[in-house]
């Protein structure tokens, strides 16, 4: 019982320690990551799309 006390006293210190994002960096991220998500399906979408019209061509 005295590991688990010790393991969330020092749980509760980190979580002391932790920095979190304020709402204008949480909501710059997120614009980023979904940004780069639709890039990213695009771009493999179009790759896809080349990939089978060449193979259509075999």
């Amino acid at each position: 019982m005295g590991k688990v006390k010790t393991f969330l006293g020092e749980v509760k210190h980190e979580m002391k320690e932790t920095t979190w994002p304020n709402k204008k960096t949480m909501k710059k991220n997120t614009l980023t990551v979904f940004g780069v998500m639709a890039f990213f399906g695009v771009f493999f979408y179009a790759v896809d799309s080349v990939i089978t019209f060449l193979l259509t061509l075999v």
